[in-house]
């Protein structure tokens, strides 16, 4: 279990420094690790023999520590996309970012659970669970691309950055509903509840004076930022119990510390901690969930989805821009920017996965799946936004 970790972090930072120099997204260099030790569990044998010696080659990381290392990433993950989702721009945003959050996920998530129901074959629950994987955006690609471009600080770039909070927030309330276990009754009673503790914290800002108070009482190193961690884990477990994704609690328990004035504190010991040890584990488990075993089994009809949810992206959020009050060529350029996916699509994949709602053969195909889109995407949407704006500066 040891070695499986120290290997995970060290060749995964290794490839991060790879992938950032040749101005790709590191994370998938973190998911080629995963992969890479699936790839080595599937070809070398579990024991080598050299003379009267047994070296095991063994790489156990399925092991309950590794996967503990992964769960606690996408808490933190979630945690973190919180903390910097500002709730004062999403709530002066201008219409057409709304609606091209709005839009895009909802276009987005109809085309994949309609291709899923009666094209695959899947049942209803299955069917939104796909659909859904595919709704979040990131626009770290994009951002980027735009920044080199000099054309970030326009219409079409302030909309994409707020849509992509707007779609987070949309997206996690569409998350919280589908993976959702147990009956009807239970499911709406716990978010009813979930929801209503949700809106006393945030009226009363009971959060916010926890972290003053905390801020004033401890002087002991670094106590505010496991005050955060606590909260944190306090939300993601009511969240549980509540029978809806820790990932939703923890998302809110980001926004509300992320509200506070002590903020500033403790976002950059937080992010060394999640970037640092959890958040690589949980890429590299990704990339591991790809089992080499399974995909002999592989439904070529699921790579379907893939241009299916590009344009349903390009579709939903254009229409949302549109209907923002944006000419049809600034709508376009807003659609092909919201085409990115990445850590969030990743998480709701595996979520899915290790919930059972998918046989383990179909699991790990959309996992699959859903690693190629990531890819893809973050190689053809700064390719296209380019020529988009081909000549201008």
């Amino acid at each position: 279990m040891l070695i499986e970790l120290a290997l995970a972090l060290i060749l995964a930072k290794i490839m991060d420094e790879i992938f950032l120099r040749i101005k790709q997204p590191p994370v998938i260099g973190e998911i080629l690790v995963g992969i890479f030790f699936s790839l080595f569990v599937f070809f070398v044998p579990s024991e080598i023999s050299f003379v009267n010696y047994h070296f095991s080659m063994n790489l156990d990381v399925n092991h309950p520590a590794f996967d503990f290392f992964a769960d606690m990433g996408i808490i933190f993950l979630l945690f973190l996309s919180g903390m910097e989702t500002n709730i004062g721009d999403l709530k002066k945003s201008g219409k057409a970012a709304m609606l091209t959050g709005a839009l895009g996920v909802l276009v987005t998530f109809s085309f994949g659970f309609i291709f899923a129901l009666y094209f695959l074959g899947f049942s209803m629950k299955q069917s939104m669970v796909l659909g859904t994987i595919y709704t979040a955006t990131s626009v770290g690609v994009t951002v980027r691309t735009m920044m080199d471009m000099n054309i970030l600080n326009t219409r079409v770039g302030n909309t994409i950055l707020t849509a992509a909070v707007a779609d987070d927030v949309f997206g996690i309330i569409l998350v919280t509903i589908v993976l959702s276990v147990g009956e009807i009754i239970e499911i709406a009673i716990g978010l009813t509840v979930f929801f209503l503790i949700i809106y006393i914290l945030a009226k009363y800002g009971i959060i916010e004076k926890i972290m003053a108070h905390s801020d004033n009482f401890l002087h002991t190193p670094f106590g505010l930022v496991s005050v955060a961690i606590g909260i944190m884990l306090l939300f993601a477990y009511f969240a549980q119990l509540a029978r809806i994704a820790a990932i939703t609690g923890a998302f809110f328990a980001g926004l509300f510390v992320g509200q506070s004035t002590q903020e500033r504190k403790i976002i950059h010991p937080l992010r060394a901690i999640a970037y640092g040890v959890f958040i690589p584990i949980f890429f590299v488990k990704v990339g591991v969930l790809v089992d080499f075993d399974l995909l002999s089994h592989f439904n070529p009809l699921l790579l379907l989805i893939l241009p299916l949810v590009f344009i349903g992206k390009i579709i939903g959020c254009g229409l949302g821009a549109k209907l923002g009050g944006m000419n049809m060529k600034e709508s376009f350029r807003v659609g092909v920017g919201m085409t990115p996916e990445m850590e969030v699509a990743l998480v709701i994949a595996t979520l899915a996965y290790g919930s059972g709602i998918f046989s383990m053969a179909m699991g790990s195909a959309i996992i699959a799946t859903t690693i190629i889109y990531v890819v893809i995407s973050s190689i053809t949407a700064p390719i296209v936004l380019k020529r988009l704006y081909r000549g201008k500066r």
